[in-house]
C-alpha cells in the first residue's frame, strides 16, 4: 500500500511528494536524475517481469512518474496499482490486499465478493 499522508515538502505539489512508477517489458534504460548513471533493464530483467518503484521524489529524469494525489490509498499487487475499492476485490480475495494476522478478517465480505462475482455495479455506493 502506498498512502499520501499530511506533510509538506518544499517544491512539491502535494503534502508528501510520493511519486510511483510500474516498469514492464519492454524494459529499456533509465538515467538517474541525481548521478551520471544509466541502467539498461532489458539486460537485467525476464520478459515476465513488471515492478512497481514508489519513492518520496521522482529516481529518474527519463521515465514518468505519477505523482500520488492528496488522501489517495493505492494498492500495489503484482507491480501494479490499483486505485479504487473494486478494482482491489482480486487481489483481496488471493490475499494480498488487506489480509493480516492483525486485523479481525470478514468472511461476510468475502462471500459477498464470490457470490456477486466481484461486479463493480453492486459494490458501488457500498462504502466499501
Amino acid at each position: 500500500f502506498a498512502f499520501r499522508w499530511p506533510g509538506s515538502r518544499e517544491g512539491s505539489k502535494v503534502w508528501n511528494g510520493l511519486h510511483y512508477l510500474v516498469r514492464e517489458p519492454p524494459f529499456g534504460s533509465a538515467h538517474l536524475s541525481d548521478c551520471d548513471y544509466s541502467i539498461n533493464f532489458a539486460s537485467v530483467t525476464k520478459d515476465d517481469d513488471r515492478v512497481a518503484v514508489i519513492a518520496t521524489s521522482p529516481l529518474t529524469d527519463d521515465e514518468d512518474w505519477v505523482e500520488v494525489k492528496k488522501g489517495q490509498l493505492i494498492l500495489f499487487d503484482d507491480g501494479l496499482p490499483h486505485l479504487a475499492p473494486d478494482d482491489c476485490f482480486e487481489a483481496e480475495l488471493r490475499e494480498h490486499g488487506l489480509v493480516s494476522d492483525a486485523m479481525p478478517r470478514n468472511p461476510q465480505l468475502e462471500v459477498d465478493m464470490r457470490r456477486y462475482q466481484l461486479r463493480k455495479e453492486f459494490f458501488q455506493g457500498a462504502d466499501i
